[in-house]
């Protein structure tokens, strides 16, 4: 039996809190099979900061948090959302059973920085729905958080009750050449031999981005490891493939 106390460790994710706007004026949605959110930015909480480390998104439809009342009428969302969290949970195991429950605390905002990013991407969302384009334009006016929720503390309370995922989860098994990383810079399971782990549960800290095409990236950079420590080239083994 390996003991590899990091793995379910260094759970994190981005997280998304709604902005959401009722308008007077349907709002045209993309055409069938196109995402809803076809727009956003990145944005720096402080300026001394070297990347950005929010990212706000637009979605043509309201994305209400769980207990929202829905808008009567056409709505949108701009996601305040935090890109570079701070913040770690795990995942642990509750018995030794194949049936055992998982444990699962991401541990989320639990780090001050991940508010004050929240909180600035929040502020950002609140001001372009107020801006002359879409406050007359539109005829857009803020439903959630709504006019009653203005003072630092409110808005905190409002992110840390309807903060949702972005499906962006990584880190469980993080890669490094440290003694404590649970795979090494080639995906090889320390301390097992012939195990690779190759998903986006080897990323040390997320992307700051989606985590759709780094992990399309890390899929076949492990399957080029593979291959090299069977003899084969990226060919050979897809002509294996194509013949089995």
């Amino acid at each position: 039996m390996l003991d590899s106390p990091q793995v379910g460790k260094n759970l994190h994710d981005h997280l998304l809190a709604p902005v959401i706007g009722a308008t007077t004026r349907d709002i045209p949605l993309p055409p069938a099979g196109t995402s809803v959110s076809q727009t956003h930015l990145f944005a720096k909480s402080t300026p001394e900061k070297t990347v950005p480390d929010t990212q706000p998104i637009f979605f043509a439809v309201p994305m209400y948090s769980p207990g929202m009342e829905p808008v009567d009428g056409p709505a949108f969302t701009l996601h305040s959302g935090i890109v570079s969290p701070k913040s770690r949970g795990e995942i642990r195991l509750t018995g030794p059973g194949l049936d055992d429950a998982v444990s699962i605390d991401l541990g989320a905002l639990s780090e001050a920085e991940d508010l004050d990013s929240f909180l600035f991407s929040l502020k950002q969302c609140r001001d372009i729905m107020a801006q002359p384009a879409l406050a007359d334009g539109w005829g857009t006016r803020e439903v959630y958080p709504g006019p009653d929720v203005q003072t630092d503390d409110e808005l905190v309370d409002y992110i840390r009750n309807n903060a949702v995922t972005y499906h962006h989860q990584v880190g469980t098994c993080r890669m490094g050449s440290d003694d404590d990383a649970v795979v090494d810079p080639r995906l090889n399971l320390k301390g097992v031999a012939s195990l690779s782990v190759i998903d986006a549960s080897i990323m040390p800290t997320i992307t700051t981005g989606n985590t759709n095409a780094p992990s399309i990236l890390i899929g076949e950079k492990g399957a080029g490891f593979l291959l090299e420590e069977l003899g084969l080239s990226a060919d050979a083994g897809a002509e294996q493939v194509a013949t089995a």
